[in-house]
């Protein structure tokens, strides 16, 4: 066993030791299935600015993306670049919104809010069977982290997702989304700094001989397409062109209203918090995405002729440039990234089950007490944990070629639903249940007909799901102008908007 692998299991150690007390913490404050579900109104801005921040910039930021910059160049950081403004502008429109009627209303799902917000039960159900998709995003999370742990500590790849499971599982199980935030701030700080460490490291032209401008030279000769000098790489599926890139940033825009994303709203202490929340958010979204010039530093540091896997990039680069101690301990950080997504994603996708569909859509039909079906929905929000991991984890047997690209699979399907009840119902009051209903199945239909092979056939997830959220967005629009049917909000829906504005 290298020192390399010694030191990674003794920090990995620590890290799930960490993880599992705050997941026994999380379970002290989870006392009913409300808790579980959004830990409501008991953080603070900075702590929830962080959680957010690393569920944004998941697994796939901080190996995806360097991979992506390490196998096709420069022109693949306009992903880095946009998708942080593009996700923060989107939690604009609609941040305040969800925590003032989350707290007022006691919502507790995007899928839920959404329903609320137009009086539709249809609206609420086919959200929820939509967000299933997520668990495309949680696949590739596995698949980062069982890289992870097959490169820095030698075990093999099912192993690591084995692993990997088991440990998502069990602090999830306790304490949903209490442990969820108390472990992805912990997490989200050591990303801050890995990120920063990765920067400086770019910078300064480590493991390069020469100085800086001596790396430049080096990409570009080894990679002509891919240097600094090219903007676009023509004929690439996603970074082809000025309009592809344009696509890629709307595709962003209702990111950070993904179902496991948007629930960390209603976690805020306050609604008064939330300038803060966005500002630390904008601040901690920026600089985590630039993990990706590792993948450019990768080009110049690593012999061509090494063969890798492009996602593997980083924990490579760490193994050629820093000494064991400090290239294990930043191995974890990346891990950690991989960590802070999937446990959210993972409370989200058990409160399809619990919440969107037991509570709101099977309860209402039943005589079941109140008593009696808030400890089966607690008990479904748990014990769903370890289904949604099996079935992760299956999928993920057998790993995709880059997580960035595999992961927008679902995503894309989801954004595109959203984009128009979401965003343009949050901002525009007049917005009507016929529209949101046209939008969201009008931006899911044009998403896959765009990407899948008996459509357009667009193998760029990313430009189908930005064409899915300009198509969502104007169908709103448009069927808000032309529609003679009256407003159909509902009373306490206006108030709420009232009252936030």
């Amino acid at each position: 066993m290298s020192s390399v692998e010694i030191y990674s299991w003794i920090f990995i150690s620590i890290f799930i030791g960490i993880m599992l007390t705050m997941g026994f913490v999380g379970m002290r404050r989870t006392n009913n299935a409300d808790d579980f579900a959004t830990a409501r109104s008991s953080y603070g801005p900075i702590v929830i600015a962080l959680v957010i921040s690393a569920g944004i910039s998941s697994g796939s930021t901080f190996m995806g993306m360097p991979g992506l910059a390490y196998d096709l160049g420069a022109p693949s950081l306009w992903y880095p670049l946009l998708y942080p403004v593009a996700t923060v502008i989107g939690m604009l429109f609609v941040a305040k919104t969800i925590k003032k009627y989350g707290d007022q209303f006691g919502t507790r799902t995007i899928p839920e809010f959404l329903g609320e917000r137009f009086n539709s039960e249809f609206l609420r159900i086919v959200l929820t069977v939509i967000s299933v998709l997520l668990i495309f995003y949680v696949v590739s999370q596995l698949v980062a982290a069982a890289t992870m742990f097959q490169i820095m500590m030698g075990v093999d790849y099912s192993w690591g997702i084995i692993i990997t499971g088991v440990v998502l599982a069990v602090y999830v199980f306790m304490g949903g989304s209490h442990s969820d935030i108390l472990t992805d701030a912990i997490q989200g700080f050591l990303m801050v700094i890995t990120s920063i460490v990765v920067v400086v490291c770019f910078v300064t032209s480590v493991g390069v001989e020469g100085g800086f401008s001596d790396m430049i030279s080096l990409i570009k000769e080894r990679n002509p397409t891919g240097s600094f000098d090219q903007l676009f790489i023509p004929g690439d599926a996603t970074y082809g062109s000025f309009w592809l890139v344009a696509l890629l940033f709307l595709a962003h825009l209702p990111f950070g209203i993904l179902p496991h994303l948007g629930n960390k709203f209603l976690a805020v202490k306050s609604n008064r918090d939330m300038k803060k929340l966005i500002m630390y958010c904008t601040i901690f979204a920026t600089i985590l995405p630039l993990m990706g010039l590792g993948g450019m530093l990768g080009i110049a540091v690593l012999d061509p002729t090494t063969d890798i896997r492009a996602d593997a990039i980083i924990p490579v680069l760490f193994q050629e440039i820093f000494p064991p101690f400090l290239a294990a301990f930043l191995a974890v950080t990346v891990l950690s990234a991989i960590m802070s997504t999937s446990d959210g994603l993972i409370v989200s996708l058990t409160q399809l089950l619990a919440n969107d569909i037991y509570r709101k859509s099977i309860v209402p039909r039943t005589n079941i007490s109140k008593e009696k079906a808030e400890k089966v929905e607690l008990w479904i929000s748990r014990y769903s944990t370890i289904l949604v991991i099996l079935v992760g984890a299956l999928i993920a047997w057998n790993p995709p070629q880059y997580l960035s690209i595999f992961m927008w699979i679902g995503i894309g399907g989801i954004v595109s639903a959203t984009a128009g009840p979401l965003i343009v119902g949050a901002l525009w009051q007049r917005a009507t249940k016929s529209g949101a209903i046209a939008s969201l199945l009008t931006g899911t239909v044009a998403y896959w007909y765009i990407y899948l092979p008996f459509g357009m056939d667009v193998s760029n997830p990313f430009a189908a799901a930005g064409m899915g959220v300009l198509i969502s967005m104007i169908t709103m629009f448009v069927f808000t102008i032309f529609n003679k049917e009256k407003n159909e909000l509902n009373n306490t829906y206006e108030d709420s908007k009232a009252s936030v504005n």
